[in-house]
């Protein structure tokens, strides 16, 4: 009954919205696309490292969230990203993998450190050659910086953070349960 209700809220709103943004459509054409993530062999987490395929194989949810070290906005998204997933109720099979451009964690934590202490409790993937950027340009840059939620299979489910309102905090829930 769900579908059926979505599939005719949708086909409403196609026969009257006859315009489109160039970001809705830039949104419509990502989802479902594969992110482009497997390209990196190894994932820190605290002082361990582990295997990518390992994580991969540990959850079915990802939020992938790109940063750069030397970005100023960069470092209190890091903070948001903990601060309020940590206040969220998350399920068993999902986390979060920050992708960070820059040569050093540490350095990057120093950074974020010095605006405000945090406990970094997710995945990090430290990417010093820009290959993330580079396998991904056929996504709008802005939906990569806007995080981009990711299933076991590497398809976009969601674009955006799951506490960014309460119905993005919805439809996070409702992607992950199924």
């Amino acid at each position: 009954m769900k579908k059926i209700s979505l599939i005719i809220f949708v086909a409403i709103l196609f026969l009257y919205c006859t315009r489109v943004t160039p970001t809705e459509e830039e949104l419509r054409q990502t989802l479902n696309k594969k992110l482009m993530i497997n390209l990196f062999k190894t994932v820190h987490y605290e002082d361990t490292v582990i295997s990518f395929v390992n994580f991969k194989q540990r959850y079915k949810f990802l939020s992938v969230v790109f940063l750069k070290d030397y970005c100023s906005p960069c470092y209190p998204k890091f903070i948001d990203w903990q601060t309020e997933m940590d206040s969220m109720i998350t399920p068993n099979n999902y986390t979060i993998l920050f992708v960070i451009q820059g040569n050093s964690y540490s350095n990057f934590m120093t950074n974020v450190l010095n605006i405000k202490y945090v406990e970094d409790k997710f995945y990090t993937i430290m990417d010093p050659e820009g290959q993330f950027l580079e396998a991904n340009k056929e996504i709008p840059r802005w939906i990569i910086d806007s995080s981009i939620l990711i299933d076991s299979e590497n398809k976009i489910k969601m674009v955006g953070a799951p506490f960014a309102t309460p119905e993005m905090t919805d439809l996070f829930h409702e992607i992950c349960a199924k």
